[in-house]
């Protein structure tokens, strides 16, 4: 992946997603606008993950990008090499000891 593709992923993370999970599986989430879903489809087309939408909520207007399974799996060095300190990292960080606690 070019350097380019790494800093723009990394800034997109921190400034607009989330590491989080549901009762099945962690995840990362980026939510965007409907108006600029352009940075989403570059996650999907360098990650993978799936990007959905648009959805309505009152008076949000969005698109997602979810990064799971085996998608997520082999994109966790990326992060854990590049991701910048930051609250976007405590979240992968704690994200990751739990994924390794399940599989104990």
């Amino acid at each position: 992946m070019r350097e380019f593709d790494i800093g723009y992923i990394m800034g997109l993370v921190v400034g607009e997603g989330s590491f989080t999970a549901d009762r099945r599986q962690p995840f990362l989430q980026v939510k965007l606008h409907v108006r600029d879903p352009f940075p989403l489809r570059h996650l999907a087309d360098r990650l993978g993950g799936r990007v959905y939408g648009p959805y309505r909520h009152k008076t949000r207007h969005y698109y997602t990008w979810l990064l799971r399974g085996p998608a997520l799996k082999a994109a966790v060095p990326i992060f854990r090499t590049y991701l910048p300190e930051s609250w976007k990292r405590e979240q992968f960080e704690r994200s990751e000891r739990r994924r390794q606690e399940r599989r104990r």
